[in-house]
């Protein structure tokens, strides 16, 4: 209980000095906003946000070097089905990333990061953000990237893990609850004690067998030579 009071605390000291902020110590944020770009027409049996609907527009944002290199968060498959992953969604600007670029854990153990880096990733691949530019602030318009054929299946019951390399800014929104990590200090650090939550989506389709080994490292990787 003590532990939860201080870090209501934190946050309402926090929150306020960070919401114009795209680094951990302060700097001030200089917005570059564009629009927010088209949503995906992909429609899913499953879809998930950390902001809570679809979509939604960041009102803030992190960048590479000042907050996070990479944006994750972690999930619990509650469907009572195995979902097919085919499409992860980030708000995001930057220069194209590389192998790390999407990282997806498919099992955890708990509602906790992984305990290891993004190179430790069951299943990863490349992307480039649609908005190349690397200053906009907040980034509003959404890569969206179809992985459809990398074949990550999430096994009912599992607690599985997802998310992005920053390139240049990743957006967020203020804490509303839903945890969110940031590799940061060679460790994931919550975004939560910084009063922000980082906005990351998934879709998926319910699919009817297990997860398999068919795609290894090696084969995913080769999707994205």
């Amino acid at each position: 209980m003590k532990k939860l009071m201080v870090l209501a605390a934190l946050l309402l000291i926090v929150s306020p000095a960070f919401a114009q902020t795209a680094s951990k110590d302060g700097t001030p944020a200089i917005y570059i906003a564009g629009d927010q770009g088209p949503t995906s027409p992909v429609r899913a049996d499953y879809e998930y946000s950390t902001c809570g609907s679809m979509d939604c527009v960041p009102t803030t944002g992190g960048s590479h070097d000042g907050w996070a290199e990479y944006f994750i968060t972690t999930v619990y498959n509650n469907t009572g089905q195995s979902l097919h992953l085919v499409e992860l969604g980030f708000p995001c600007c930057g220069p194209p990333t590389d192998i790390y670029g999407w990282v997806v854990w498919t099992n955890v153990g708990g509602m906790v990061p992984p305990s290891g880096p993004a190179n430790t990733a069951d299943f990863f691949g490349e992307f480039t953000p649609v908005d190349p530019a690397p200053d906009t602030f907040p980034p509003t318009v959404y890569t969206y990237i179809d992985i459809s054929a990398a074949g990550v299946v999430i096994a009912p019951g599992a607690y599985w893990c997802f998310g992005y390399d920053v390139t240049g800014n990743g957006g967020q929104v203020d804490y509303n609850g839903t945890d969110t990590y940031g590799w940061y200090g060679g460790t994931w650090d919550p975004d939560a004690g910084w009063g922000r939550t980082a906005v990351l989506q998934v879709k998926a389709n319910f699919s009817g067998g297990n997860p398999t080994e068919e795609s290894s490292w090696g084969a995913v990787k080769a999707l994205y030579r």
